[in-house]
C-alpha cells in the first residue's frame, strides 16, 4: 500500500524528535547511521538508550544448546563469545545482530545432569562449558557490547552430590541443619508433625536415607515400637537427587550471601532465582507455619544484600503461581516472571482468528473491549502494593514449557504478534533462545533445549550437536523444518528479522521500557491499546489482534503522537483517525 502524505509527515515528525539520520549514539560506539525515520517500517539502527541491568530485553540462553567452541559437540562459552555479535554487535547503527541488552543463562555451575538444575559447586564453572577463565573472557566481552549478565541460581536445593549434603549425612557435621532433615519418628503415624507420602514434583518428597539408620546413645541402630530401624529422611521437592536446603539455618543464608558476592565480584549484574517460591515450601515445614511470609522475608533480605553490593544489579524470580501468589511476592523481590501471560497473548490471537473464521463481530459489548491491557493493568496495580518499584519480566515461553510456536499454529504473523504483544508490555521482556526464529519443542524436556539453528542442516561449525546421542536423539524431531539464522536472516519478512525491529524499538524508547502501563480503549473490539509513560517520554501502543479486520478509530486526545513503530508499512494515520491492517502492532511516541 503506497504511504499518504500524512502518514510521511508524521514519519519525519518522529525522526525530528528522536534524532537525525546520522545520529551517534551517547556511547560513541556506531560505526555507521541509526535511522530511526527508516527504523518505522522496516529494520534500521536505533540508538539504543536501555542501558542498566534493570532495563531493555533478556535472552535466556542454554549454554549447552548455542555454539559449540572446542567440537565436542557440548555447547562452551568460547563458542558463546563467538557468537555474541548475533545477539549484540555494541553498534547501534548495524541490524545483523538481535539487538538485546541482557543474558539470563541457565545454570552453569558444576552439575552431573546435562540440565544443570542440581549442582554440586557453587563456586566453579562446568567443566563441559570451559574454564573460569573462558567465562571472564566472555563476561568481558559482554561488557564491551553493553549486555548485562545474570546467572541462574538454584537456592532451594542443591545435588545430592554436593559435598555439603553428603556431609550432612552425619547427624554430627555441622552441615546437618543446612538441609532438611527428619526421623521415622517425625512422621504423623508416629506422633510427627509430616505426612510420609506427601508428594512432590517428582514423586514422594521425603527419601529415605537407607546409608545411616538413627542410633541411640549406645552408639546402637534405633529401634521403634515395633521393632523397626529408625531411619532418617530428606526432603526433595524435585527430585531425589536435589536435596532441599534448609533456610532457616544462618549459615545457609550466609554461604549464599558469599556465592551472590563472587559471582558479582566476577562482573555478573544479577541473578534469576530458580523455585523461589519454594524456599520455605508447605509440604516441606510443620503445619501452621506461614511459609509465604517466610520465604518474602528471606528473599528481601537476599537481594538487599545484593544491592549493598551492586546498587544496578537485576535480580528476577520464578515464582510460578496466581498473579494474587506473584504479587505477595514482590514485597521481597525486585522482579518476578510473568506466568501465564504467554498462554493468554496465544489464547487472544487463537481465538480472535477463530472469531474471524466464523465472521463473529462482538463489537456490540463494549464492556470486553481491550481486556488484555485491562488485565496487565490489572496485574501491575497488584504488584504495585507490594512494591511500587517492581519490575514485571514477561516472556512468552521458558526452558520449562513447551515453545510457543506450536500453541500459534507455527503462523509466521500470529508469532509476530505475539512477539509485540509481550516485548511492548513492561518491565523487561525475556526471549527464549530459538523463540526468534520459530523452533519447535515436544512436551519432553530435553526437546525445549535442543540445539540453536545457526544454519540450515546444521552446517555451522559451532552448531552444537549434544542431542545426537541416542539419549536425547527424538528431540531432534521437532525443529527438521524450522529456518535457521542464516536462511531468516535473508529474508526481510521474516519472524527474526521481526524480532530484531521490536527489540530495537523497545530499548530505544524510555516510555517502553521505564513506563508504567494505562489501558487506554479504543472504539474497536478488535484493537488492545495502552499508554506508556516515564518522566521522559508517553507512548501509546496499539495491537490489532484481529487476522481479517482492517480497523480504522479515532485516536485519543494526547495520543495523536508520531509513529515511530509499525509491524506493517499499511498504517495510515490521517486528520486525528488511525487505519491499522490485520495483526499489526503501532506504537506512536513523543519526549515530553
Amino acid at each position: 500500500m503506497k504511504m499518504s502524505t500524512s502518514v510521511a509527515k508524521k514519519i519525519i515528525a518522529a525522526a525530528l524528535i528522536l534524532s537525525t539520520s546520522s545520529l551517534l549514539s551517547a556511547k560513541g560506539k556506531n560505526k555507521g547511521e541509526v535511522n530511526p525515520a527508516k527504523a518505522v517500517t522496516e529494520l534500521a539502527g536505533l540508538e539504543r538508550k536501555a542501558s542498566l541491568p534493570g532495563e531493555g530485553v533478556y535472552y535466556s540462553l542454554f549454554v549447552r544448546s548455542f555454539a559449540d567452541g572446542n567440537k565436542d559437540g557440548i555447547g562452551d562459552f568460547k563458542g558463546l563469545t563467538k557468537k555474541l555479535d548475533y545477539l549484540n554487535d555494541g553498534d547501534d547503527s548495524t541490524t545483523d545482530d538481535l539487538g538485546i541488552t541482557g543474558l539470563w543463562l541457565l545454570p552453569v555451575f558444576d552439575s552431573p545432569s546435562y540440565h544443570g538444575y542440581d549442582v554440586t559447586d557453587y563456586y566453579k564453572i562446568n567443566p563441559e562449558y570451559g574454564t573460569m577463565e573462558d567465562f571472564e573472557v566472555f563476561i568481558s566481552e559482554c561488557k564491551k557490547r553493553g549486555i548485562s549478565v545474570i546467572l541462574d541460581m538454584t537456592c532451594n536445593h542443591s545435588s545430592s552430590y554436593h559435598d555439603w549434603f553428603i556431609q550432612s549425612k552425619d547427624p554430627k557435621s555441622s552441615y546437618r541443619t543446612w538441609y532438611r532433615w527428619i526421623t521415622d519418628m517425625d512422621f504423623s503415624e508416629n506422633g510427627g508433625a509430616y505426612n510420609r507420602n506427601q508428594k512432590g514434583l517428582a514423586g514422594n518428597i521425603w527419601t529415605i536415607d537407607l546409608s545411616n539408620p538413627v542410633t541411640g546413645p549406645d552408639g546402637k541402630p534405633l529401634l521403634d515400637k515395633k521393632g523397626q530401624t529408625v531411619m532418617n529422611y530428606y526432603a526433595g521437592l524435585f527430585s531425589t537427587t536435589m536435596p532441599d536446603f534448609n533456610m532457616d539455618e544462618p549459615a545457609v543464608r550466609a554461604e549464599f550471601k558469599k556465592i551472590f558476592k563472587f559471582w558479582l565480584d566476577k562482573g555478573v549484574s544479577g541473578f534469576r532465582f530458580d523455585a523461589a517460591g519454594h524456599v520455605y515450601n508447605a509440604n516441606e515445614v510443620k503445619p501452621g507455619t506461614e511459609t509465604i511470609t517466610k520465604a518474602i522475608a528471606f528473599w528481601k533480605e537476599m537481594n538487599e544484600y545484593i544491592a549493598s553490593v551492586n546498587p544496578d544489579a537485576y535480580c528476577v524470580a520464578e515464582v510460578w503461581e496466581p498473579t494474587a501468589v506473584r504479587a505477595k511476592y514482590m514485597g521481597g523481590m525486585q522482579s518476578n516472571f510473568h506466568f501465564d501471560l504467554g498462554g493468554l497473548i496465544t489464547q487472544i490471537i487463537n481465538n480472535q482468528e477463530l472469531n474471524d473464521l466464523k465472521g463473529v463481530k462482538d463489537d456490540d459489548d463494549k464492556s470486553t473491549y481491550n481486556g488484555f491491557a485491562r488485565s496487565l493493568e490489572s496485574e501491575y496495580a497488584m504488584y504495585r502494593k507490594n512494591n511500587p518499584n517492581y519490575i514485571d519480566a514477561p516472556f512468552l515461553s521458558n526452558h520449562d514449557q513447551p515453545r510457543s510456536a506450536a500453541g500459534l499454529r507455527n503462523k509466521a504473523e500470529k508469532i509476530k504478534m505475539a512477539a509485540d504483544m509481550y516485548i511492548l508490555a513492561e518491565g523487561i521482556p525475556f526471549i527464549y533462545y530459538g523463540e526468534e526464529i520459530a523452533m519447535k519443542s515436544g512436551s519432553d524436556d530435553p526437546s525445549k533445549r535442543t540445539p540453536f539453528l545457526w544454519k540450515a542442516n546444521g552446517k555451522d561449525k559451532l552448531t552444537t550437536t549434544w542431542t545426537n546421542s541416542p539419549a536425547y536423539q527424538s528431540a531432534n524431531n521437532y525443529n527438521r523444518k524450522t529456518l535457521s539464522v542464516q536462511e531468516q536472516s535473508k529474508d526481510p519478512d521474516s519472524i527474526l528479522n521481526h524480532y530484531k525491529r521490536v527489540v530495537r524499538v523497545k530499548t530505544a524508547h524510555p516510555a517502553l521500557f521505564k513506563g508504567r502501563l494505562k489501558a487506554l480503549p479504543l472504539d474497536s473490539g478488535v484493537l488492545e491499546s495502552y499508554v506508556m509513560e516515564c518522566d521522559e517520554e508517553k507512548a501509546f501502543v496499539i495491537h490489532n489482534v484481529s487476522s481479517k479486520r482492517t480497523e480504522t478509530v479515532a485516536l485519543p486526545e494526547g495520543c495523536d503522537l508520531p509513529l515511530v513503530y509499525t509491524a506493517n508499512p499499511g498504517t495510515v494515520i490521517v486528520d486525528g483517525k488511525i487505519t491499522i491492517p490485520p495483526l499489526t502492532s503501532v506504537v506512536l511516541a513523543a519526549s515530553k
